[in-house]
C-alpha cells in the first residue's frame, strides 16, 4: 500500500471515531432533552390541574394588565406634560427670541441717539464759539463805531468851527 492509501485509511479512522463519538452525544442529548421535557410536561399537567394555581395565574395576569393599564395612562400623562413643556419652551424661547431682537433694536437707536446727540453738542459747542466771536466782533464794531462817531463829532465841531470862521473871514472880506 502506498503512503497516500495509509494516510487516507488512518483519516477515515479517526474521522469514523470522531462520527462514533458525536453520535453517542447526541444520543445523550436527546434522552436528557426527552427527560427534561417529560417532567416539564408533568408539572404543567399538575398545575392546570390544581384549581388554586389557575387562579393564582388569571389573579396575577389580571394584576399585570391592570398595571400595564395604568403604566399606560401615566405614561400618556406624563407624555401630554412632556408635550405640554414643549410647547411652553417653544414659545419661551420664541419670545426670548423677539424680546432679544427688541433689545437689539432699542440699543442700536440709543446708540444712533447718543451720537446724535454728541454731535448735537458739538454743533451747540461750535455754534456758541461762532456766537461769541460774532459778539466779540460787534462789541469791537461797537467800540470803532463809538470812536468814529466821536471823530465824525469833532470833524463836524471842527467843520462847523472852520465853516463860521471862513464865514466870517468872507464877511469881513466883503465888507
Amino acid at each position: 500500500m502506498s503512503t497516500a492509501g495509509k494516510v487516507l485509511s488512518v483519516l477515515i479512522l479517526l474521522s469514523s471515531l470522531v462520527w462514533m463519538i458525536l453520535t453517542a452525544g447526541v444520543t445523550q442529548l436527546n434522552r436528557n432533552g426527552n427527560e427534561a421535557l417529560k417532567k416539564l410536561t408533568e408539572r404543567v399537567n399538575q398545575l392546570q390541574a390544581d384549581p388554586n394555581i389557575t387562579h393564582q395565574v388569571v389573579t396575577a395576569k389580571d394584576a399585570i394588565i391592570v398595571l400595564q393599564e395604568r403604566m399606560d395612562m401615566e405614561v400618556a400623562v406624563l407624555r401630554s406634560r412632556l408635550n405640554d413643556a414643549q410647547r411652553l419652551s417653544s414659545n419661551v424661547s420664541e419670545v426670548l427670541s423677539r424680546v432679544k431682537y427688541e433689545q437689539e433694536i432699542v440699543e442700536k437707536i440709543g446708540q444712533d441717539a447718543e451720537l446724535a446727540k454728541s454731535e448735537r453738542t458739538t454743533e451747540k459747542e461750535l455754534e456758541q464759539k461762532a456766537l461769541e466771536a460774532a459778539r466779540n466782533e460787534v462789541k469791537e464794531l461797537k467800540v470803532k463805531d463809538a470812536e468814529l462817531r466821536t471823530r465824525l463829532r469833532q470833524l463836524r465841531d471842527q467843520f462847523a468851527a472852520t465853516y463860521g470862521r471862513n464865514i466870517e473871514e468872507v464877511r469881513k472880506v466883503v465888507r
